[in-house]
């Protein structure tokens, strides 16, 4: 890569570090799938158990009302079961080139409910990956439908280049799954009356935004081996050994660079040797310390 692309990349490091908790046009930096054409077309493999696959199905099918937005249509909704390669698992949830996978597992009292993570060439997304901690669902507050429909789809609205809407869980709900709330149903009078368990008009409005225009390049493929145009990619962006965790440990997701509406290190980067970046967001329990994070470098860019 270029010097010019790699000081590309680390300006948009900055510009995520710089933006507020809350913010109306809430795209997560300038990130975004590159293509040739409007719609996109995007494949989302899923590698879920349990209660997630129908959860997962219904906001990827609420996420594809956007006029942006096109799913590959093997399967219902656009959502295709992945079939992980020898030496995988759904906890290690590895990514797929230009393509989107939703996992869960039990990944620990960890104080995350789910992180969502993009790889990206400058400002383009070129593979992402969504990871959903079931530690946290089998207990009785989180076990309910909207709490797990508010994380799928927040996470997932993360894979497409979305930030929050709002970071301060004691407001009232903005009826948006990019919200953060201490009750996602809205039936208490502190968030109510509006359920944050889906994408609201206000999110299908800012991704007609963000892909009004198109690219020179397409990152996004139905295929394991594409042309990201700034560079040949064979296979995806796989971690270095000295990282192959399941990713879901502060020392794997990088440098803290932001914190959330309660001041807990809330985005991650990591930077390869080619310039590329992962960028992780992480989304605490309402009552989580966030103190495994570690402190944020908020200058480091």
């Amino acid at each position: 890569m270029n010097r010019a692309v790699v000081r590309f990349a680390l300006v948009s490091v900055a510009a995520v570090a710089a933006v507020g908790p809350a913010t109306a046009n809430h795209q997560w930096g300038s990130y975004h799938w590159a293509r040739t054409a409007n719609p996109l077309t995007l494949k989302i493999n899923t590698a879920l158990t349990g209660q997630w696959p129908a959860i997962v199905q219904k906001s990827i099918g609420e996420w594809n009302q956007s006029s942006v937005l096109n799913f590959a249509q093997s399967g219902a909704n656009g959502v295709n079961s992945y079939l992980f390669a020898s030496g995988n698992s759904a906890k290690q949830c590895n990514p797929v080139a230009g393509q989107i996978l939703v996992c869960n597992a039990l990944y620990g009292q960890r104080g995350w409910l789910g992180i969502a993570s993009i790889w990206a060439n400058g400002n383009h997304i070129t593979q992402g990956t969504t990871k959903l901690n079931d530690t946290y669902f089998k207990q009785a507050r989180y076990n309910t439908p909207y709490w797990r429909a508010m994380v799928a789809c927040q996470e997932v609205g993360h894979d497409f280049g979305l930030g929050h809407v709002n970071e301060t869980f004691t407001d009232k709900n903005t009826g948006s799954c990019m919200d953060y709330s201490n009750d996602p149903s809205g039936r208490n009078a502190q968030n109510g009356p509006l359920e944050n368990d889906a994408p609201n008009q206000h999110d299908y409005d800012l991704l007609a935004s963000m892909y009004a225009h198109t690219d020179g390049t397409n990152t996004a493929t139905s295929s394991a081996s594409t042309n990201f145009g700034e560079r040949q990619v064979g296979q995806a962006v796989r971690e270095p050994k000295t990282y192959a965790g399941s990713g879901d440990t502060a020392a794997e997701w990088g440098s803290a660079v932001r914190r959330d509406g309660k001041g807990r290190p809330d985005m991650f980067v990591r930077r390869f040797p080619d310039g590329t970046l992962k960028i992780t967001h992480v989304l605490w329990t309402p009552d989580a310390k966030g103190t495994e994070a570690g402190p944020v470098h908020e200058h480091e860019h």
